[in-house]
């Protein structure tokens, strides 16, 4: 289609059909048909648990070419889930300083065991806290990564800022009043799944150029598989939600 034709391989008008695992059967799947050039070799350095992350490494250098981060941003990622997490290892590694948000008890250990400032917009107002980490100036640089704070992104970013909302949550609307963006020039950036950046993500991993280490916290057999959902704060046997004890769990066949 003409978007494919123009790179934009994410905004495919026939994306119900080529999205594996997102809009059709993927890893779940008994059988699952793999388009030719959908598939990558991965190199020896990586192994089979990190090779199940590249995929979601590279929705995150999507949104890394699109936010061009720079050495004096000040950056804040609103949710520390995984890919709030391999948003702050870019960050870490470019930006200035870098704050992020978190409510789960578990989740913001492993943010302060990265080294990390951490803040529970629970407990503080994280706006407050934000203009204060950055001296009155508020972020330059402000990552949605839960789905349904942008309200809150738009409140802790900088005149002339970028707001990348990277979450999904369909069910989650938000009001935005479009004087406040005009006025204060705020750049708001949409992008979906990866861009063609998957070669770049198996690079990155090959070259150990990411802290991956805190990011799984367990393998687990195949048909221990369910008890995963619980260690992601989902019972099954009632679908209450109850706090997280794990940042990313692999299944192994």
């Amino acid at each position: 289609c003409s978007f494919c034709r123009m790179g934009l391989t994410s905004q495919c008008v026939d994306i119900k059909t080529s999205a594996l695992g997102v809009m059709r059967d993927g890893g779940y799947a008994e059988y699952c048909l793999v388009p030719e050039k959908q598939c990558f070799v991965l190199p020896d350095e990586i192994d089979d648990v990190l090779g199940t992350q590249v995929e979601t490494l590279a929705t995150v250098v999507n949104g890394m070419n699109t936010l061009l981060m720079l050495p004096y941003d000040y950056v804040m990622i609103l949710g520390f889930g995984p890919i709030g997490y391999l948003f702050a290892q870019f960050a870490k590694n470019i930006a200035a300083k870098v704050a992020v948000t978190e409510i789960d008890p578990f989740r913001i250990n492993v943010a302060k065991e990265c080294g990390l400032t951490v803040w529970n917009p629970n407990e503080v107002d994280v706006v407050e806290k934000i203009t204060e980490f950055t001296y009155g100036r508020k972020a330059d640089i402000v990552i949605e990564a839960t789905g349904n704070a942008l309200w809150q992104a738009l409140q802790c970013v900088t005149p002339g800022g970028k707001v990348l909302p990277f979450g999904m949550d369909s069910s989650v609307q938000t009001t935005i009043v479009p004087n406040e963006i005009t006025r204060w020039a705020t750049k708001i950036l949409g992008l979906y799944l990866g861009q063609n950046t998957m070669v770049p993500s198996i690079r990155l991993f090959q070259e150990n150029r990411l802290n991956m280490k805190p990011f799984f916290t367990k393998v687990i057999p195949l048909e221990e598989g369910l008890s995963a959902f619980d260690c992601l704060g989902l019972d099954i046997n009632t679908m209450t939600h109850h706090p997280k004890s794990a940042m990313k769990i692999v299944m192994k066949v």
